[in-house]
């Protein structure tokens, strides 16, 4: 099929403006049936406007999304704090709560709240404890075993007990291992 260029009135200028055979092929490998409505410059024009600006798109319920061209899904669910109906832009799962508009907000409230408080109660905590003595990484045992010896004892004296305990208890914990010698551990070559 042979297309030649045609002279079609723009909707909006109402000049007139040729559609080319090229840009009909064009329409016709992409499975347009209509043609074009509006001038080359009426259309750029109405891509630059805002979609709140354009005459048809609502700018409220389905049609907010995507700028106006695209209608979003919304799924209609149960609240699970106050059990009212909702409609929510995603697909609703069993194992997940989903909640209305006004119990989320309350509920982010809550959260938002609650780690003030935990970052608050932190804080206090490393002020309070950073003063006093220096904080042990290891805990009582290494605690027991770092402090000074009582009188009469030596600091090597006084750990020596705890430092068997600890090595009594890593070698039942750790399995035997097999003696390795020198021999096995050199290169072979036949």
């Amino acid at each position: 099929m042979a297309f030649q260029d045609r002279e079609l009135a723009c909707r909006d200028c109402g000049g007139a403006f040729v559609f080319t055979a090229g840009e009909q092929e064009f329409y016709a490998t992409k499975g347009l049936e209509h043609d074009p409505v509006r001038c080359p410059s009426c259309r750029a024009t109405r891509k630059l406007m805002r979609p709140e600006d354009r005459d048809f798109a609502p700018a409220y319920g389905v049609y907010v999304s995507w700028g106006g061209r695209t209608p979003r899904q919304l799924h209609v669910a149960s609240c699970a704090q106050c059990a009212s109906m909702t409609e929510v832009p995603f697909r609703p799962r069993d194992d997940r709560p989903v909640y209305c508009s006004d119990c989320y907000g309350d509920l982010r409230r809550k959260q938002e709240a609650q780690e003030e408080a935990e970052a608050a109660a932190a804080a206090t905590r490393i002020a309070t404890s950073g003063s006093d003595k220096p904080i042990d990484p290891f805990g009582d045992a290494h605690a027991e075993a770092t402090e000074p010896a009582a009188a009469g004892e030596s600091a090597v004296e006084a750990a020596a007990p705890a430092a068997e305990g600890e090595a009594a208890v890593a070698e039942e914990a750790l399995p035997p291992v097999a003696e390795v010698t020198t021999e096995a551990l050199a290169p072979t070559t036949e």
